[in-house]
C-alpha cells in the first residue's frame, strides 16, 4: 500500500489552508519523501497536523514557486531535483502583467544546507522510486501555458527541468506534467516496461487545453490501460470533466486527505 499525504493544494479540508501549490507526502517501501513544498504560506501551517515524520528525502518536480515556496519550512535532508531547478521563470496571460514565477530567493538560498543531487536521467533514488529526470517533449503537447525565460518575453520557457516520480505497482506522481502526460508515459515505458503506469497522482497541467488535447490524452490513457486519476492543482475543472464522462475513475484530492493506494502488481 502507498500512503499519501495531502500537505498543500488549492482546495482544503476545514483546518486545513489553501493555497495554490502543490506539496505530497508519500509513504512506500518503508521510506517517505516530500513531493514539492507548495508556494510557501500553507506547509509550515498544514504540515504539523499530519503526524510527525523525519523526510528520507525531497523531490522538487520543477522550479516554479508554487512548488519550490515552502522549501525553507523544510528540515535539511536529501534534495532531489532536475538541472538549473533555480532558473529563471516569467509568466504571461493575456490582460494580465508578466509575472516572476521563479523560486523564491530565500528557497534558493535554502537549497545550500541540503544534500542536493541533481537528476539528469531516469533512475532509481530510492528502492522503488523512480524520478524521471527531464523529460523529452516528443509528442506535440505544450507546456500549458505562456511560459517564457524572461520578462521580456523573448526566451520561451517549456520547464525543461520538470521531472515525476514513478513508484514500483504502477503509480505515477506528477507535479504539474509541463512536459505532457504522453511524453512523460512513454519516458516511463521506454525506461520501466516491467513497471507499467496504472494509475496518476497529481496535476496534468490541461487548464486551458482544448477539445482536441483532451481526447488525445483520454484516448491515450484508455489504451494504456490507465483509468485511476488523483486529480488537482492545474488539472482544471474542465479537463477532470471531460475524463470523468470519458469513464476515468477520478478522485480530487485536497489540502489534508490521506489517500491509501493500492499497488496494481507486486
Amino acid at each position: 500500500m502507498i500512503r499519501i499525504s495531502v500537505i498543500v493544494e488549492n482546495n482544503a479540508r476545514p483546518g486545513f489552508m489553501p493555497e495554490h501549490g502543490l506539496a505530497l507526502r508519500i509513504e512506500a517501501n518503508g521510506r517517505t519523501l516530500l513531493f514539492d513544498t507548495g508556494a510557501g504560506i500553507a506547509y509550515p501551517g498544514n504540515e504539523p497536523q499530519f503526524p510527525h515524520v523525519s523526510y528520507d528525502g525531497v523531490i522538487l518536480s520543477h522550479g516554479h514557486g508554487d512548488h519550490t515556496g515552502g522549501l525553507c519550512a523544510v528540515p535539511s535532508c536529501r534534495l532531489w531535483h532536475g538541472p538549473e531547478i533555480a532558473g529563471p521563470h516569467y509568466s504571461h496571460h493575456p490582460g494580465k502583467p508578466v509575472r516572476n514565477i521563479a523560486m523564491p530567493a530565500e528557497c534558493v538560498a535554502a537549497l545550500a544546507r541540503f544534500q542536493c543531487e541533481t537528476v539528469s536521467g531516469f533512475r532509481e533514488i530510492l528502492p522503488g522510486f523512480f524520478l524521471t529526470g527531464p523529460i523529452p517533449r516528443e509528442s506535440g503537447e505544450t507546456a500549458g501555458g505562456p511560459f517564457y525565460h524572461d520578462d521580456r518575453k523573448c526566451v520561451p520557457d517549456c520547464i525543461p527541468e520538470e521531472q515525476a516520480l514513478l513508484l514500483s505497482g504502477g503509480l505515477l506522481i506528477q507535479g504539474c506534467c509541463h512536459a505532457g502526460i504522453i511524453n512523460t508515459l512513454e519516458y516511463c515505458r521506454k525506461h520501466a516496461p516491467e513497471n507499467p503506469v496504472r494509475a496518476i497522482f497529481g496535476g496534468l497541467h490541461l487548464l486551458h487545453a482544448d477539445e482536441a488535447r483532451l481526447k488525445e490524452t483520454a484516448d491515450y490513457l484508455l489504451d494504456h490501460n490507465i483509468r485511476d486519476l488523483y486529480l488537482m492543482h492545474c488539472t482544471g475543472e474542465n479537463a477532470i470533466a471531460y475524463l470523468r464522462d470519458r469513464g476515468f475513475r477520478i478522485i480530487t484530492p485536497c489540502a489534508g486527505d490521506v489517500l491509501e493506494i493500492p499497488r496494481f502488481f507486486a
